[in-house]
């Protein structure tokens, strides 16, 4: 595929945009940049798909490697977490060859919807769970265990959690990230905060460390099957080296609430107006 000079900006500027806020909210982006490469540059769905992990895999090891630097990944939850969603990743890429156009976009409008959801209503209440501390939670269970973080910044953040669970639910998400091309961020993030006890901050830092490990396998998959565009991929992965660590600065200095909620607004109506192609196409 050919580029223009202006699709070249284009691309590079969607690069940044996309990872800002997807590094800022431990999603990495994709869920941005597929739907912007199908609907606005009418791209097949699998192009769009390998081509956005591919984006989704760089932003994710720039983002993860600040973050680790912050010191505010749990590393040993981000390894399991990685090598867990391997194999869905890789599985995914066989998958994508055996659905049609108009199904694979009501699916994603589900995702888009569930996302653009998830990031209108997580900020009130993520925002007063910064801080989970063990010793008003430590419930003995089996395979619950505890961590202590301390960032950079000297705050400290301890949280426990049933491991093996979280560990098995990852191989669903590395199926998903890869299948979607989003990194399976917007799903992991939010289960890391509710449902296994992660605070934000933390939950955010290693979901970005966690694509960063299993991502790569995906984007050699949709390489493999021809499912990326060399030319525009370049752009948009110098755009989400950039990208990604202007959602690390982001995220040490603004909670981006207000921001948050008017991005999901775009996010739902790109979902709807995916749904509505994918129904037509019926």
């Amino acid at each position: 595929m050919e580029i223009t000079l202006f699709q070249l900006i284009v691309f590079l500027l969607l690069g940044i945009i996309a990872t800002s806020y997807g590094v800022l909210v431990g999603a990495g982006g994709g869920f941005i940049i597929g739907p912007v490469l199908i609907l606005l540059f009418g791209w097949d769905n699998k192009t769009a798909v390998g081509t956005s992990l591919v984006c989704v895999s760089v932003a994710s090891i720039s983002g993860a490697i600040s973050y680790l630097r912050l010191k505010i990944v749990d590393i040993r939850s981000a390894i399991l977490f990685g090598l867990a969603a391997m194999p869905g990743a890789i599985l995914a890429v066989i998958g994508l060859e055996k659905i049609d156009s108009a199904i694979f976009n009501i699916l994603f409008a589900i995702m888009l919807l569930l996302t653009g959801l998830y990031v209108f209503w997580s900020p009130s209440k993520s925002e007063k769970s910064s801080i989970v501390d063990s010793e008003h939670q430590k419930n003995k269970g089996f395979w619950r265990v505890y961590r202590k973080i301390t960032p950079t910044n000297g705050e400290k953040y301890r949280y426990n959690f049933i491991e093996p669970l979280a560990t098995v639910l990852n191989t669903i998400f590395g199926f998903i990230s890869s299948f979607f091309g989003i990194g399976g961020g917007p799903l992991r993030t939010p289960s890391l905060i509710y449902f296994f006890n992660f605070p934000v901050k933390v939950a955010t830092a290693t979901s970005v460390a966690t694509m960063s490990i299993y991502t790569v396998f995906g984007s050699l998959a949709h390489l493999y099957n021809g499912n990326v565009e060399i030319q525009p991929v370049l752009p948009l992965a110098i755009g989400a080296i950039i990208g990604s660590q202007c959602g690390v600065i982001i995220s040490k200095k603004l909670k981006g609430r207000l921001m948050m909620k008017l991005l999901s607004f775009a996010m739902i109506a790109i979902a709807i107006q995916m749904g509505i192609e994918g129904i037509n196409g019926l």
